[in-house]
């Protein structure tokens, strides 16, 4: 499915509405917060951007079904055979909104036949969108200010470190130590902690090397942030074969994967910090 101009910026001025309407909560005293069945939480401000980009997905595309975090699932019988669906998360980072510290986000893209295509993830707390489209590229929206085309450098030029990242919210004991043996290795210098898919544009920007998830993550985390690496030049791989993440599996939950920067090759799974021509 290919998008016109017309509609992308239909998409692009919805998640800014969207981020306006989250900012509306942000730093809230009595922000209503109701503890879902895992464990995480979920607040009014989830709700209102979910409200509004479902109505605007629904209206402006009444063919394609919307998945979204917060809406009830269908069933595998009934979307195995969909060619394209939207999937949403209204608020990525839930906890990083509710501590105010500004690294939650607004994740949708659109997935043909388990692809993403084109991805938007909002930064609302930063006034930051990036948006990609497969086959033309990943770009950073700052209003009033000219779209700027991603990486924003070399990550080679930071070879004098090596970045991971980490959940500033979510790592688990299987993510330590495995960045514990990339660390003893050598393979990196420094990990930096960051929220939601805040993490995945700071490697589609070159501003950190990789990022491994081992643990319970899910396909509305990653798809935007899949598509907005993978045209920065990046990849996004399965730790147990080195392919590409896919969407519209029977579980929603993704395998243990690592994103790579662009220019960071992910071809020696026993060297993951290396460099070279991932492009």
């Amino acid at each position: 499915m290919v998008l016109s101009s017309h509609q992308i910026q239909v998409l692009t001025n919805g998640i800014q509405e969207a981020s306006d309407i989250v900012m509306g909560f942000y730093g809230k005293n009595n922000l209503a917060i109701i503890q879902k069945q895992d464990g995480s939480p979920v607040t009014e401000a989830d709700f209102a951007s979910n409200s509004f980009l479902t109505d605007l997905l629904n209206r402006e595309f009444p063919g394609i079904p919307v998945i979204s975090e917060e809406n009830p699932k269908p069933s595998w019988e009934e979307r195995k055979n969909w060619d394209n669906f939207w999937i949403l998360d209204p608020l990525d980072g839930t906890r990083e909104f509710v501590a105010r510290n500004d690294e939650f986000a607004i994740n949708l893209a659109l997935i043909h036949k388990s692809v993403p295509v084109f991805g938007l993830i909002s930064v609302p707390a930063k006034g930051l969108i990036y948006s990609a489209v497969r086959g033309g590229g990943s770009w950073l929206h700052r209003p009033g200010h000219p779209s700027r085309r991603l990486p924003f450098q070399n990550i080679n030029i930071l070879d004098n470190e090596r970045i991971v990242l980490i959940s500033r919210s979510h790592s688990g004991s299987a993510e330590e130590a495995y960045i514990g043996f990339l660390r003893d290795k050598g393979f990196i210098t420094r990990i930096q902690s960051a929220g939601s898919s805040y993490k995945h544009v700071l490697l589609a920007e070159g501003s950190a090397h990789l990022y491994p998830k081992l643990g319970i993550c899910w396909e509305w985390d990653t798809a935007p942030g899949q598509i907005i690496l993978e045209e920065a030049g990046g990849k996004v791989t399965r730790i147990s074969d080195m392919q590409p993440l896919s969407y519209n599996k029977k579980s929603f939950q993704n395998p243990d994967f690592i994103m790579w920067a662009p220019g960071i090759s992910p071809v020696d799974q026993q060297n993951p910090g290396g460099t070279g021509n991932a492009r």
